[in-house]
């Protein structure tokens, strides 16, 4: 073992001595003054650098040119790559270059956008472009409105991020608030059940729907206000509370009478979009007794022929108990039950059933064959206790199961692990949650399992409330287990060092220094479950042609990019590209146990080879109509992932420059300074460490001198920026110019038990003669 990792252990004893070393002369970070023109350099200094211009449009399902993108409607990104011979003049780049210096198509170049609002199909955010060096990404609403930002981002052959970023406004639309009975959409009316007069201090039940101008619901989030004279005054109330959120374009909303009798007309109202829809409630007088809701047991049930085990059910017993005026139990009253949907098969037995001693009365839900939610209402016959009904609370039909967009994985306390890549046995809590399609918790006992890169990691948990916690380990393996790849770690003091932000030889850089990252750790979880879709006609059920999620088999992202490498056509042509070594340690799971990664049909356009298959919906939402058709019934890992960032803490490294220029001297009044600091590796500190600017006098910093590191995985170092300035008063006539000069230093006060980290630099501030002399500039006598 002391063989394999001789040579990046001795690496990176070597990059902890440097930065030791550098600590204990307190310098400001290495480097040159490059950038700046020697004695008798006169002219511009032109040159180019191959690199690739970036085209990028948003357009509608039209191909026009656009910028908003609808729930039903939505956008395509087109990108462009190029070659491109970039012009740069004393080290600044041209924006604007000459059309001639604009090449050939660039193929078989991963491209990934993300966006800071609504979503991008695929979702992994990566695209490879096409033999005239195009990829395509889809632009949808998702589940906010307003305005967003997408950014595009490639990296060129000599590591250079080029970026551009793309603005576009999440629309309404053409909304309209009614009622959806099945697939038939009734305009401006409030779907009310029961149907008729409910008791005194009854329920009932409001059903809701927002949809475009076609009939079908919204997939954007929407808010409701539902008013009546009685809920304006509170003898009703609302459940939830205006302003009612919508999610999916559909609601149901439980009224209930407190003090409430005879007509209440209610109007209900889209905020902001100003459609509405109305509805009529009669409440009875007040009666000597009534029906309660007890409860329902359990309160989920997945689709017909899925269940199994004391978790996922097929059927539900719903109670409810007749009482008199005092509240007690009343024996032989006969209760008829019903549904207030049937979808999918959706069944109940008995029908109608007779109070027992306690006053309990019951009947079975069975479930169908679509997801869906369902209460059932429960009416006394007419007798001595007159008429009574009472709503049961939400029934849940789904499968039981995680889908993909509804698993997340969180890490508590801050992703940078202190000391992680030097002291074993620090920790790190990781909580997986998971819903379901109808977003859901998913039932107690559901299973999630766990593996990481470096460190280690308790293998699985089992969900209450739909979460659950593991907790990962500071411990060997910190580095690749290849010692090819161990030679390919970056650090700040590597020869090659580039850093395209500014022009230092060594030392913190707030970009990401290449593929191969030391100090990393991905996380992945899994758990089986089902691709999630839209479900465009709100039936329950994936239809053909509706739009979903495809899944690869899951697999650990070590080099982050989203892509399974060693599978991947780029890979496969070329293994020894530094992105190819990156990933070329990464594992999948092998759900299907067919000794292969499986992309599901993927081409080579989302960057794996054609399976020659065609790829379908899996999950238990597929109707059996379906099933081997256009969709399957088969189950898969639905998963989510996260990175720990092993900390060399206490081994800090401080840069400091001016513009791109490092400070390895004197910084002057008005000057704004950057200071960037990481670790070995070009990692941030751990989330909520400060950085603190002091000088002393004559020098000043205005504004902001103290910076809170945030909690984040991006790479690179972390930035701060400041000014500094400075003056002093003396009289020429009477007295020597003064000393103008101080100390700037700059100091890392961890978040964590490490020392305090700092180095300094010189600081001047201005000389300012105030003596009062002639006009040929002579003191008095």
């Amino acid at each position: 073992m002391m063989t394999r990792f001789a040579t990046f252990t001795s690496r990176l004893a070597v990059a902890l001595t440097t930065t030791l070393a550098i600590a204990a002369c307190g310098g400001g970070g290495g480097g040159s003054d490059g950038g700046f023109k020697g004695p008798g350099e006169s002219g511009p200094v032109e040159e180019y650098i191959a690199t690739y211009d970036l085209q990028v449009a948003l357009k509608d399902s039209e191909g026009n040119p656009s910028s908003t993108v609808t729930a039903n409607q939505p956008g395509t990104l087109q990108v462009l790559v190029r070659e491109l011979q970039l012009l740069i003049i004393d080290g600044v780049p041209v924006t604007e270059n000459d059309p001639n210096d604009i090449g050939p198509p660039v193929p078989n170049l991963i491209v990934t956008a993300s966006t800071d609002s609504g979503l991008l199909d695929p979702s992994s955010g990566n695209g490879l472009t096409n033999a005239e060096g195009a990829v395509t990404f889809t632009v949808r609403a998702g589940a906010d409105r307003g305005a967003g930002t997408i950014g595009i981002q490639v990296t060129d052959e000599n590591g250079e991020i080029i970026e551009k970023f793309v603005n576009f406004e999440i629309g309404v639309g053409n909304l309209r608030l009614g009622r959806l009975e099945g697939t038939t959409y009734y305009d401006a009316e409030i779907g009310i059940t029961p149907d008729g007069t409910i008791p005194s201090k009854g329920e009932a039940i409001l059903d809701l729907a927002i949809v475009d101008e076609n009939g079908l619901p919204v997939g954007t989030a929407e808010s409701i206000d539902i008013s009546s004279l009685c809920i304006d005054v509170g003898d009703s109330v609302l459940t939830p509370a205006n302003p009612i959120p919508v999610i999916g374009g559909r609601i149901e909303v439980l009224y209930k009478s407190e003090d409430c009798a005879g007509t209440d007309e209610l109007t209900a109202e889209i905020i902001g979009a100003g459609s509405m829809a109305f509805g009529t409630i009669e409440i009875s007088d007040a009666i000597a007794g009534g029906l309660t809701f007890v409860r329902a047991t359990p309160e989920l049930i997945v689709l017909k022929g899925t269940g199994g085990g004391p978790s996922r059910q097929e059927k539900s017993e719903i109670v409810f108990r007749v009482v008199n005026g005092n509240n007690q139990p009343v024996e032989d009253v006969d209760v008829i039950f019903g549904l207030t949907t049937d979808v999918g098969g959706l069944s109940f037995s008995p029908k109608t059933a007779t109070s027992d001693a306690d006053g309990n009365v019951s009947t079975i839900v069975s479930s169908g064959d679509v997801a869906t939610v369902v209460r059932v209402v429960a009416t006394a016959d007419a007798g001595e206790l007159g008429e009574a009904s009472a709503v049961s609370d939400v029934l849940k039909v789904s499968t039981g199961l995680p889908d993909q967009n509804s698993i997340s994985l969180s890490v508590e306390e801050s992703f940078v692990v202190e000391e992680g890549m030097t002291r074993d046995g620090v920790t790190r809590k990781l909580i997986v949650r998971m819903a379901d399609k109808f977003n859901n918790p998913v039932p107690d006992g559901t299973a999630a399992v766990f593996t990481t890169e470096y460190g280690s990691i308790e293998s699985s948990c089992e969900t209450t409330g739909g979460a659950c916690e593991v907790t990962w380990t500071s411990q060997s393996p910190r580095v690749p287990t290849l010692e090819e790849n161990q030679d390919l770690v970056v650090t700040i003091n590597d020869s090659g060092y580039s850093c395209p932000s500014h022009s230092g030889a060594s030392g913190p850089c707030p970009d990401d220094l290449g593929s191969i990252r030391g100090g990393r750790s991905t996380i992945l979880v899994t758990a089986i479950g089902e691709e999630s879709f839209v479900d465009s006609n709100a039936n329950g059920v994936y239809d053909e042609g509706e739009r979903w999620t495809n899944l690869t088999e899951a697999f650990l992202d070590n080099s982050e990019n989203g892509f399974y490498d060693s599978a991947t056509t780029s890979c496969v042509s070329n293994p020894d590209s530094l992105t190819c070594k990156a990933g070329s340690e990464e594992i999948f799971t092998d759900f299907n146990n067919n000794g292969r990664f499986d992309a599901d049909g993927d081409d080579e356009l989302n960057g794996y080879p054609d399976e020659g298959v065609e790829a379908v919906y899996n999950g238990l939402l597929c109707p059996e109509e379906g099933d081997g058709v256009y969709c399957s019934r088969e189950l898969l890992n639905v998963r989510d992932s996260a990175v720990l960032i092993l900390s060399t803490d206490p081994n800090w490294d401080i840069a400091l420059y001016r513009g791109r220029s490092p400070m390895t001297g004197t910084s002057y009044d008005g000057g704004t300074y950057t200071a960037y600091v990481s670790d070995i590796f070009n990692s941030k500190p751990t989330a909520g460490s400060t950085v603190n600017v002091e000088v002393s006098a004559p020098c000043t910093i205005p504004g902001n001198s103290s910076f809170e590191v945030p909690n984040t995985t991006s790479p690179g170092a972390f930035p701060i920026q400041f000014s500094q300035e400075g003056e002093v008063e003396y009289d020429g006539c009477s007295e020597s110019r003064p000393d103008t000069t101080g100390e700037l230093t700059i100091t890392l006060s961890p978040n964590s038990d490490g020392p305090d980290y700092s180095e300094a630099w010189t600081c001047s501030a201005k000389a300012i003669d105030i003596s009062e002399r002639d006009e040929l500039g002579s003191c008095p006598e």
